[in-house]
């Protein structure tokens, strides 16, 4: 079985796939106050409760966009599984071009979005990535990652509008559809942060697609808030709650294929 750990800025997913069968997957808030132990009782206890025996994990793969949290679950993950841990990042084998002006700055979750949306959808795409900061970026179709945009995500925007506003009250984003006019201060707010982030996405998708190798790109969507902002879009989005896992499988077996001896 093949552990894959993908952290992020606000949670850390994890999951375990035999072969391509997706046994779990949880979520655990990334705090960097929790000490390797504390990671390594968490993760134990996941396993426990879902029946899936430590020692069948004999594979692992992490990726990570918060480097004080990189090592410690790191260690927690060789304390639990006892196997070689691939880290994503420079030298590993990723199966497509990236024409930005440093690869190595590409996160490892969009590495593994992009080469599982490749694998699964194939070229060429818009791809969406809506957690703490929601990513749109495009892949032509000669499978080259062109680049894209980083925007403030849905939630901490919302989180935002309340820190800086005295006067403006706390929302619950998911709930009724908003009216385009809003006509107090909640339903503004809603309407703002839910068809704002919506329009500026398709916005994003219409640029997109009008770049060379780019023409009817297909829209595809992961993250936490992706429903939340997708399903306003007027653009035709598919939604893949599962794509980063499947992506890490994905990197972790190339990686495979290119040094046998790790089998």
């Amino acid at each position: 079985m093949l552990l894959a750990i993908d952290i992020g800025n606000s949670n850390i997913t994890l999951g375990v796939f035999s072969d391509a069968v997706l046994l779990l997957k949880a979520k655990i808030s990334a705090r960097t106050e929790r000490s390797a132990d504390e990671y390594a009782a968490l993760l134990y206890d996941l396993l426990r409760l879902h029946e899936i025996p430590k020692q069948e994990i004999t594979g692992c793969i992490l990726s990570s966009v918060v480097p004080t949290l990189t090592s410690l679950v790191e260690t927690a993950a060789c304390t639990v599984a006892s196997t070689q841990i691939l880290r994503v990042g420079p030298g590993i084998r990723t199966g497509f071009r990236i024409r930005i002006d440093d690869p190595s700055q590409l996160g490892g979750d969009l590495v593994a979005d992009t080469l599982a949306a490749l694998t699964d959808y194939g070229p060429p795409f818009v791809l969406i990535d809506a957690g703490t900061v929601t990513t749109i970026a495009a892949v032509d179709n000669t499978r080259t990652y062109l680049g894209g945009c980083i925007l403030p995500g849905l939630r901490r925007s919302a989180g935002l509008l309340q820190e800086t506003a005295a006067l403006l009250p706390p929302i619950e984003l998911a709930g009724l559809e908003p009216d385009c006019l809003g006509r107090n201060s909640i339903d503004a707010m809603r309407c703002g942060l839910l068809l704002g982030s919506a329009m500026m996405t398709d916005g994003f998708i219409d640029r997109y697609r009008a770049l060379p190798n780019m023409a009817h790109a297909k829209c595809i969507a992961t993250g936490g808030s992706a429903r939340l902002v997708t399903a306003r879009c007027s653009h035709k989005i598919i939604h893949d709650p599962d794509l980063t896992l499947n992506g890490l499988r994905y990197l972790y077996e190339g990686s495979r294929a290119k040094n046998p001896e790790k089998r």
